[in-house]
């Protein structure tokens, strides 16, 4: 009976001792990690990746700083006081080619009709502009847009157009909603509810006719990214899965999304989400590969050479900047 005792309890004091080691040991340390980005519907899977606890499963414990002034994200970086900055492509590349240490992780969005140049109704075409007063942001993405689109497809240059600055492109939307400019570069909501309200408003155009020129991407620091790949590999990783879960579960997404942001919501989401492609795992993949005729790369050296001719940045040369994509 003894022998036989023995036998019983040996694996049950065992196994306590190793439960009990297992409750005693030290929790993994979680890796600080912050990132910043400005109230915009194009980065907000992020805020479904925190919710769903994908960045946690990765052992990362995201800080998501809301900053609205564009303007400071080239210090952020080289201070380092951000390691991943999501903004669009243009800029991205801007602070890159004038000495910002960033690297390009993924492409996260492209706007299809969320940005547009909306008029009043006596301009019907682009060379209409001439001697009008434009509202725009000229920090935004939109500028890029709206410069290609002038370039494109009218007689004129931004020098024919009074150009009236704005801090952001929601100013310039309400500036033009209240009757102070003929035009304005705009986005959504306001571009919808400048449609909505102001008698014979008319969108003359939109990202839709561009759909290449406003593109959002994830940056990382460059000293960051090569001390830790498996930080920048999870990152992405959580974005590819939080673009999933958005595309299966789109209302349970949309509540997520707006719940990061001030004053935004899911009904907000949802109108921003109309005009906007988002850019999974594949889709990436697809744009990454320099074997097709508009890849990422083919895509952001015509904004590096469009800025460089414009005399506002130091290079067009994006073999660093695009370095973690091999």
């Amino acid at each position: 009976m003894k022998k036989n005792l023995r036998k019983a309890v040996l694996p049950a004091v065992m196994s306590a001792a190793l439960m009990l080691g297992a409750f005693s040991a030290p929790a993994a340390e979680k890796e600080d990690v912050t990132m910043a980005f400005c109230t915009w519907t194009g980065y907000a899977p992020m805020f479904i990746a925190q919710e769903k606890g994908y960045f946690d499963d990765a052992g990362i414990n995201m800080n998501i700083e809301i900053i609205e002034d564009e303007s400071t994200y080239a210090a952020l970086l080289v201070q380092g006081s951000v390691q991943f900055l999501a903004t669009a492509q243009d800029p991205n590349i801007k602070m890159f080619a004038n000495g910002a240490p960033s690297r390009f992780v993924l492409t996260m969005d492209a706007s299809c009709g969320a940005d547009g140049l909306v008029t009043t109704a006596d301009i019907e075409s682009l060379d209409d502009l001439a001697g009008k007063t434009l509202a725009l942001d000229t920090a935004a993405s939109s500028y890029y847009f709206f410069l290609t689109a002038l370039e494109d497809a009218s007689s004129l240059t931004e020098e024919d157009i009074t150009l009236a600055e704005m801090s952001d492109t929601t100013e310039a939307g309400l500036a033009f909603m209240s009757g102070q400019v003929d035009a304005a570069i705009m986005w959504e909501p306001e571009l919808s509810e400048a449609l909505d309200t102001v008698e014979g408003a008319h969108a003359l155009v939109t990202s839709a006719d561009y759909p290449e020129t406003i593109l959002d991407s994830l940056v990382v620091n460059t000293s960051y990214a090569e001390e830790h790949p498996e930080i920048v590999e999870a990152v992405a990783d959580a974005w590819y899965k939080a673009v999933d879960f958005m595309n299966e579960n789109p209302e349970e997404a949309y509540e997520m999304m707006a719940s990061g942001f001030e004053e935004v919501t899911a009904e907000d989401i949802a109108g921003d989400v109309e005009g906007l492609e988002f850019f999974g795992r594949e889709d990436n993949e697809k744009l990454n590969d320099s074997a097709t005729e508009r890849s990422i790369k083919a895509i952001s050296q015509d904004m590096a050479d469009f800025w460089m001719e414009k005399g506002e940045c130091d290079t067009n040369d994006l073999t660093e900047f695009f370095s973690l994509l091999g």
